[in-house]
């Protein structure tokens, strides 16, 4: 009887170690699979802030694979190879430079006191604070412009258009004072008519059109600079196996 106790005891300790080693492995893959560690720049991007930032690039990048390799929607596109590449590290790659934009444009933001927090944090809380008030605004009949509520990646793009605006806007802002050589040369990049004609505009009519695309296209050119020098650290493994989990 004391040998077949300790048989079955010896059995049920195995079966329960067994249990426990599947648990951990269980765990481990786990959370292989559903985290990740990414910079860029100086910022840790969060789990929340890159599921935004990928379900924001998804749709354009389904087109751009269905355009440039001619391949139907189906159960399998975002785990089929294209060229050297699987569908869901192509998606990985957009949402991480979509991620280095975004990155800039804030840096710029800050560095020029137009937003005081240009964390995600700050960026959902300033997002929650607009529909708060857009929201007590119709409550009290109140005249709301635009939506009554912003989806947040809806906000994003108005915030960064805005930021955008006010920096092109300031002639003391690096980048934004402009040559007479300067206009000229952009003035005759291409031809600018009036919208009800196809009568050209000479360069005193365009003026205001001209330098208003001169700096923007400044400001494209600040923030593609920022991008190129702002370094992201992550395993690209990882984050590729994130991307396929939670698409």
């Amino acid at each position: 009887m004391q040998i077949k106790f300790k048989r079955d005891k010896n059995i049920l300790i195995l079966i329960v170690s067994g249990i426990v080693l599947l648990s951990i492995i269980g765990s481990v893959i786990y959370i292989n699979v559903n985290q990740f560690e990414l910079s860029v720049g100086d910022s840790k991007v969060s789990n929340e802030e890159y599921l935004a930032c990928m379900k924001a690039v998804e749709y354009d990048t389904k087109i751009e694979i269905q355009q440039k390799y001619d391949y139907e929607y189906t159960e399998d596109f975002w785990e089929k190879k294209y060229d050297d590449k699987f569908g869901y590290e192509i998606l990985a790659e957009n949402t991480i430079e979509r991620l280095q934009y975004i990155n800039a444009v804030y840096d710029v933001a800050k560095e020029n006191g137009d937003v005081k927090d240009s964390s995600f944090a700050g960026l959902e809380k300033r997002w929650k604070a607009e529909n708060a008030e857009r929201e007590e605004k119709i409550k009290n009949g109140e005249v709301v412009y635009g939506v009554k509520e912003y989806t947040f990646e809806l906000y994003l793009q108005y915030e960064m258009s805005t930021l955008k605006e006010k920096y092109c806007n300031d002639k003391k802002r690096k980048g934004m004072t402009l040559t007479e050589e300067e206009v000229l040369e952009h003035y005759n990049s291409h031809d600018w008519v009036h919208d009800d004609s196809e009568e050209k505009m000479d360069l005193e009519t365009a003026r205001i059109s001209v330098e208003q695309e001169l700096r923007e296209k400044k400001y494209d050119e600040i923030i593609g600079q920022k991008m190129k020098n702002s370094q992201v650290v992550g395993e690209r493994g990882e984050i590729s196996r994130f991307t396929l989990k939670n698409i």
